[in-house]
């Protein structure tokens, strides 16, 4: 297939998870506190933003911030769990070098967020030492083409979008050659004032795809599948198999005949047409920087992805379900605020007659809001002073509706009181307290049960890659 027909490809599966991207970032700022940003449209048709609307209403936009409690719980007691499961023989050493449960922890308060989570592992040496490695990839910077398995078996394009510095790039792509790192040093000069393949003007996306931030430069990553030629070599020597790009068939026959010339094993050689995952890292101008099969024993690719549910190819996060409650929950707070405020300071009635000149009737209504303030008027014989009407506020039965919806949003997010770790009677027990827990646990047992396939799933690429390298 050709390279830049692949780019184009990659580059349309970026365009199409637009949309996600964009729910992503407004989930994450209500997770966050930003609860009062969505678009909103004022009286005279202009675009604004609920919180604006709000302030200019004469109400304060405040929060109650709910869906962070909801996202710490379920990740507390995720690590909870976590602390007392017991590793797979192996994976220990893997574990530690990564910071796994950190890494995890992180993971799942994004998949809570989103609905993605994204691992990719590798083998290579780091400055941290010389092994596997797991990175975890941000949804704004992955694509894949239209999936609906929750599996992930019908994944046929894959990849995300990296970006290094000058030298890592020359590091990993120059390939000890100075001819090639003075070539790629020239190429990516060429890319600061634009360089891209195709125009991105027209995509949701801007410019993201192609173009890194600041002095960084941006390799484009992407796994497709592909029928492919491959050498399968076993090596009787070592007891292993594997497979070899076509390319290595003059470094495989001159292995064979210096162990000819030793009297050892030689290798057992077949080409083979199957499918296999090929990995190319593109320039921003569609330069390939590199390209390789895949290494894993199965030869699959190095993602381990989890959308969730993945219901006619959608993804809709935990966060998702209790945003509407979360909005009227801010409403309803600053609704009684906004009472409390009219109530204790009521309404001013001024004599016109007794206005100071030279003071404004804006001036003196911000002067009368101070709790401080003083006031001044001209006593008029016969006129009244200024007096304040105070109403005394009725119930409008805003405390039961607050009450409600925090009753829905624990209801609708799955998450009680027990897991949420609210307090209970001194009367219950240890294990009462357990058997609520577990049986808070239950409404969102499938969300964790799908986090648990990703995590098994990460492992199983974790140890095919150790077998790769005879680990």
């Amino acid at each position: 297939m050709d390279d830049r027909i692949i780019l184009q490809k990659a580059h349309s599966a970026w365009l199409r998870l637009a949309p996600f991207r964009s729910r992503r970032r407004r989930y994450a700022r209500f997770t966050y506190g930003d609860q009062w940003g969505d678009p909103a449209t004022d009286r005279s048709g202009n675009v604004t933003t609920e919180g604006e609307l709000a302030t200019i209403g004469g109400r304060r936009p405040l929060a109650n911030n709910l869906i962070r409690r909801l996202v710490k719980s379920v990740v507390g007691r995720f690590r909870y769990q976590r602390s007392e499961g017991e590793l797979a023989a192996g994976l220990e050493p893997v574990y530690s070098m990564n910071r796994m449960d950190e890494l995890d922890a992180r993971t799942l308060e994004e998949f809570l967020i989103s609905g993605a989570a994204v691992h990719y592992v590798s083998a290579e040496r780091r400055p941290g030492g010389d092994g596997v490695w797991v990175d975890p990839i941000s949804p704004d910077r992955f694509f894949v083409n239209a999936v609906s398995d929750p599996r992930g078996n019908d994944i046929e394009l894959i990849g995300c979008l990296r970006d290094m510095s000058l030298g890592e790039l020359l590091m990993r792509y120059a390939g000890g050659d100075r001819g090639r790192a003075a070539m790629l040093r020239k190429l990516y000069g060429s890319f600061a004032g634009g360089g891209g393949l195709f125009d991105e003007a027209t995509g949701t996306s801007g410019c993201t795809f192609y173009h890194a931030s600041g002095d960084r430069c941006r390799v484009i990553e992407v796994w497709t599948l592909e029928c492919c030629e491959s050498l399968l070599c076993h090596d009787r020597l070592n007891a292993t198999v594997s497979r070899h790009s076509c390319r290595e068939q003059e470094r495989l026959d001159a292995l064979n005949a210096f162990r000819h010339q030793e009297g050892l094993a030689g290798l057992e050689v077949k080409w083979e047409l199957s499918a296999m995952w090929k990995c190319r890292h593109f320039a921003p101008d569609g330069t390939v920087l590199a390209e390789r099969l895949s290494p894993l024993h199965d030869g699959g690719h190095p993602f381990a992805v989890k959308l969730y549910p993945l219901v006619d190819g959608d993804v809709h996060s935990l966060v998702e379900d209790v945003i509407d409650q979360q909005k009227y929950v801010n409403r309803l707070i600053a609704l009684m605020d906004n009472i409390m405020g009219s109530a204790a300071k009521g309404v001013l009635l001024f004599p016109v007659k007794s206005k100071v000149k030279g003071i404004d009737w804006e001036t003196m209504g911000k002067m009368w809001s101070d709790p401080r303030g003083l006031l001044p008027y001209n006593p008029m014989p016969g006129v009244p002073a200024p007096q304040q009407v105070v109403t005394p506020v009725g119930d409008i039965g805003v405390n039961k509706l607050l009450e409600t919806e925090m009753k829905l949003f624990e209801d609708v997010s799955g998450v009680g009181s027990a897991l949420l770790g609210k307090s209970l009677s001194g009367t219950v027990g240890a294990e009462r307290f357990e058997s609520e827990v577990r049986n808070a646990t239950v409404s969102i047992n499938d969300l964790m049960e799908t986090f648990a396939d990703f995590t098994r799933r990460r492992d199983s690429l974790i140890e095919g890659l150790g077998k790769f390298r005879g680990t």
